[in-house]
């Protein structure tokens, strides 16, 4: 009989391939383990290494804004200092402008303004005018009055006088009359 055949022989080389497959399976379990626990240690040097690289970061970006933040306050402070030069010189000039402007504007505004001024003060005369005939008008309306009254009086006494008078001239040359003719 061959061994090919032989029922023995097939369980030998089953039990050996079991064996063989139980040895590869031990192995592979014992490598996922191993690999399981380097992938947690590399994760773990991982986590560590990026914690350290995160507070060399922090640490570098704090040297660096302590390096900055002075160029950058002075070159703020340089530049605020140029604006203002040239503020100062656009305000210098903006005023020397104006002043040109006045200088050739001032002419015709004060022949402007005098027209005007001729204008109002010939307004204002006439107002003061009218005002100042209406309160004579009226004063002399007072005066005329306060002096009419008493030459009235004496004007009614006067008449009242000459027409006694005139009456008792009447009643004698009447009574003359009257004796004539009697």
């Amino acid at each position: 009989m061959t061994d090919s055949t032989n029922p023995e022989f097939e369980r030998e080389q089953a039990g050996k391939g079991f064996r063989t497959v139980s040895e590869i399976r031990q192995k592979l379990d014992i490598l996922a383990e191993h690999v399981e626990s380097r992938k947690e240690a590399l994760e773990e040097e991982i986590q560590e290494h990026l914690h350290e690289s995160l507070a060399n970061a922090r640490d570098s970006i704090e040297r660096i804004e302590e390096n900055i933040a002075p160029k950058v306050e002075k070159a703020i402070r340089t530049k605020m200092e140029e604006i203002d030069r040239k503020m100062v010189r656009m305000n210098e000039e903006g005023l020397e402008a104006v002043r040109e402007e006045l200088v050739k504007a001032t002419p015709e505004l004060t022949k402007k303004i005098l027209e005007d001024l001729d204008k109002l003060v010939a307004e204002n005369t006439r107002f003061v005018k009218m005002e100042i005939l209406q309160e004579v008008k009226e004063e002399l309306n007072k005066s005329i009055q306060s002096a009419i009254v008493p030459v009235n009086d004496k004007l009614e006494k006067a008449a009242s006088k000459t027409l006694a008078i005139s009456i008792l001239s009447g009643v004698a040359l009447l009574g003359m009359i009257w004796l004539a003719i009697k």
